[in-house]
This record gives C-alpha cells, structure tokens and sequence, in this order.
C-alpha cells in the first residue's frame, strides 16, 4: 500500500481487517498536514463510521449546523448542513492509528522511485529512504498517492498530466467569532471569479479558508492564478476579512493541485490499482474528495481481498475493479461535472440562488448535491436545469 491518506489507509484497514499481511508506506511521517477543505460530509462519515474511526472523529471535529451559499450578484440561500470539520492532519492520523491497530506494518518515510515489474505484472515496489533503498515485494500494490503525477507515470497509468483544477487554504484561529459562528460558508462571488472560495468552522475556534479554481486540463492555467483568487476573496468577502483582521494566522498558506472527474488515469494494470484522488475520485463541483477517497480504497481492497482469501489469483482483477467503478459512480462524477460547467455562469447562479430562495423543495435539492447525498442526475442535467428556468418548475 503506497500512500496513507484516507484512501490508502481505508483500504489498509479493510485488508488487514480481512486478514491479508499488508506494508503501508508514504513519503512522511505522521503527523503531517496536508491541504484541504476538511469538511466530512454523509458520504465521508457513513465510510468512516464503517471503517470504525467515526467515534473519534465525532470526539474531535467541529460540527456546522448550516451551509450558507453566495451567489455571484451578493445575495446568499441557507440550507440545512450536516457536514462535521476536521484538519486533515487530525484525521489522516487517527485512519493511520486504525490501520496500524488492524494490523498493517508501518513504514515512512520512504519515498516510491519505481514499481517492480517483471513480465508486465507488477510484483511490488522500489523504495527510498534515510537508510538507503529497499525493495518490498507484494502479490498486489494499491496507489493512493493523490494528485502526484509522478507515481502514476511509474505505474503506466498516467493518460494526463495536467491538473482540473487547484486549491489553497490557510487556519485562521477567532475563538470569539468562533463562539457564534457553525456555518459552512461557499461563496461565487463574481469578484473572486472564475474561482470560488470558502470558510469552514472548525474545532478550538480555528477556521479552514480557502479558494479553488477548476480549469480546463487543456487549457494550461496555472497554479498560481488561485493564489490571486484567494487573496481576492479574504480582501472583499466580508466574513474573511473580519476572521483574518481580528484572528491570529495558524500556520502557512498551501497549496494543491486537484484531479477529478475519474479522468486523467488508467484505474490498474496487473498487480496494481490506483484509488483515491489517483484516478481522480474527486468530484468536479465542490471538490470534495475525502469520502471518495475513502469509498474507492474500501472497493479496491474488498477485490483484492476477496482473490487473495479464496484463490490467490489476481488475474483480471483491474478489469473487475474498472467495471465496478464505472457502474457505481460514473454517473455521479458526469452530473457534478455538467454542475460545475453551469456554476461558470453567473447568471445561473444568480437565477438558482433566487428560485431556491423560493422553493423549499429547491433548496432541499441543492442541500442533497452540496452535501451529495441523492442523485445529483435529477438536478445536474439537461431535465433538471430545463426544470429550473421552467415557469412551473421546483414550487413549494
């Protein structure tokens, strides 16, 4: 297993959980911080509450109580939320303390340089480290290595280099803001366009405030364009300007790049499958990965599982876990993708945020596709947007 985030930690789990020996390594050690929005919404939380970390994260993050959206014109709707935030450095620690007590052996920091191959099969992985190199050899190698191309090229799964979009975030601590403020924030304001930006509420009275930027993987944007976009949004949204203006920065300002979509890679080759942010298992309209993450390591590592404990064969095993990926989520990462090709249009949003407004039954969908917890099909697609400019559609 390369990689310990939650996709490479959750399929950690599952294996030593289902008995197979398994070697879990990253290029850090823990505990280390990596770039996020931390929010966990249903998807995430039923996944953690299967892998058995949900008791600690309940114990440990801040729960929000609203999701307050701004359209580009200013004007803002309010829906219900029920989405809990935790620092991934917090919970990418207690998956790794899961994964250990079930049973997988810890190795870190050792950084991946290539994938032993011998006859087209991949039979494990060279590695680096203080000591020097070592190679651990492995009937099956799952690929959690996130948005890096690196590992995906050594693989011979990579089909696109170029990122879909990027990401940068900083920890604001406001103990007196904190005090009443349990809202998820996302903000379209026209002035941080063509990106978006957020403020997520999270334990001892910190704050997540970020910016993101989707783009064309055609297109050659840059990285840095979200930069000028988070600086934007903490200059002119109001709610950052005060978090920033009477708070007390935690820590430095990061960023990263985004793959989504379930596009940009192969899902495996024999003796390999990459899972997680690797094949792109975040969706394209809020750029929430972390449940995907988690639900992609759980099916790869039930396949591989199920070979190793009944036949020890691993023979097609990438072709079962493509189909099962195509059949259970497909759908979803087209619909989130035609969202967000939508959300590029201002007065879309403006006309979806004055509908919604309106309509209880709007609202309770929008809440569904935010939080992703129903279809997003019966909204984010061609029926459901005509449904919308419709004079008759989403009343009540």
């Amino acid at each position: 297993m390369i990689g310990a985030g939650p996709a490479g930690t959750a399929a950690a789990i599952t294996l030593a959980s289902r008995g197979i020996d398994l070697v879990l390594v990253d290029q850090a050690d823990f505990p280390r911080d990596k770039t996020c929005g931390d929010a966990l919404i249903p998807d995430a939380l039923a996944a953690l509450g299967r892998l058995g970390v949900l008791p600690a994260v309940r114990a440990r993050a801040a729960p929000t109580e609203r999701i307050q959206v701004f359209a580009p014109d200013g004007s803002d709707l309010m829906l219900d939320g029920r989405v809990m935030c935790l620092p991934r450095v917090s919970l990418d620690e207690m998956m790794l303390d899961r994964a250990r007590r079930a049973g997988a052996r810890w190795m870190a920091p050792l950084r991946l340089t290539s994938l032993i191959d011998e006859a087209g099969q991949v039979r494990g992985a060279r590695l680096a480290g203080e000591n020097g190199a070592i190679d651990v050899r492995a009937r099956f190698t799952l690929l959690a290595t996130g948005a890096a191309v690196g590992p995906l090229e050594m693989a011979g799964l990579c089909l696109r280099r170029l990122a879909s979009g990027f990401a940068m975030r900083q920890y604001v601590r406001n103990p007196r803001l904190a005090q009443r403020f349990k809202t998820l924030v996302i903000s379209y304001d026209q002035r941080i366009r063509p990106g978006y930006g957020w403020i997520f509420p999270g334990p001892d009275g910190h704050f997540n405030v970020g910016a993101g930027v989707f783009i064309d993987g055609h297109s050659g944007e840059r990285s840095e364009n979200v930069r000028g976009v988070f600086e934007r949004f903490v200059a002119g949204f109001p709610l950052a300007r005060e978090l920033f203006a009477s708070g007390q920065v935690v820590g430095p300002l990061k960023g990263a790049p985004l793959r989504t979509a379930l596009n940009g890679s192969h899902f495996g080759r024999p003796g390999v499958l990459a899972i997680g942010e690797a094949i792109g298992a975040t969706y394209s309209f809020s750029g929430e990965g972390i449940g995907k993450a988690l639900e992609t390591g759980v099916l790869a590592a039930e396949l591989v599982a199920d070979r190793l404990n009944d036949s020890g064969q691993v023979h097609g095993l990438e072709a079962d876990y493509e189909r099962r990926l195509e059949r259970t989520y497909r759908y979803r990462f087209r619909a989130y993708e035609t969202a967000q090709r939508w959300l590029g249009v201002p007065a879309f949003c403006n006309l979806l945020a004055r509908r919604a407004r309106g309509s209880e039954r709007l609202r309770s969908r929008l809440q569904d596709v935010i939080e992703e917890s129903s279809d997003p099909r019966e909204l984010c697609s061609m029926a459901g947007l005509l449904k919308l400019f419709a004079p008759w559609g989403y009343r009540g």
